[in-house]
C-alpha cells in the first residue's frame, strides 16, 4: 500500500497499492467494500472529491484517473455508455451487485 486518504466525514478510507488497483474500506469496520480497475500501473495516490462522489487516482505512468463511487450515478452513467448487457460477472466486478439492474 502506497497511500490513504479519507473521505471528508471520516467513513471511507481510499488506499493506492503496487497492484494497480485502488480500493475503498469502510474506515469503522476495516471491510473492504471495492477495488477500483482499469489502472494500467501501481497507483501512487488516490484522493476523495469534497462531496465524496469520485475519487481520484494517481498512476507511476502519469495517468490520473477518476471513478465515480456512487451506484445510481454508476449505473445511470453505465446505461448511457452500453451498447449491450452486462454479464452477471461484469455486474459483480464492476457495479459490485449480484444482480444486474
Amino acid at each position: 500500500m502506497l497511500r490513504l486518504s479519507f473521505n471528508q466525514d471520516g467513513s471511507r478510507l481510499a488506499s493506492a497499492g503496487f497492484d494497480r488497483l485502488a480500493k475503498v474500506w469502510d474506515a469503522h469496520t476495516g471491510n473492504e467494500l471495492f477495488s477500483l480497475y482499469g489502472n494500467t500501473s501501481n497507483v501512487f495516490g488516490v484522493s476523495f472529491s469534497p462531496d465524496g462522489k469520485y475519487l481520484a487516482t494517481a498512476g507511476a505512468d502519469g495517468s490520473i484517473r477518476t471513478y465515480v463511487l456512487q451506484m445510481d450515478e454508476l449505473i445511470s452513467l453505465a446505461k448511457a455508455r452500453l451498447t449491450r448487457t452486462l454479464t452477471i460477472e461484469e455486474c459483480q466486478k464492476f457495479l459490485h451487485v449480484a444482480i444486474c439492474p
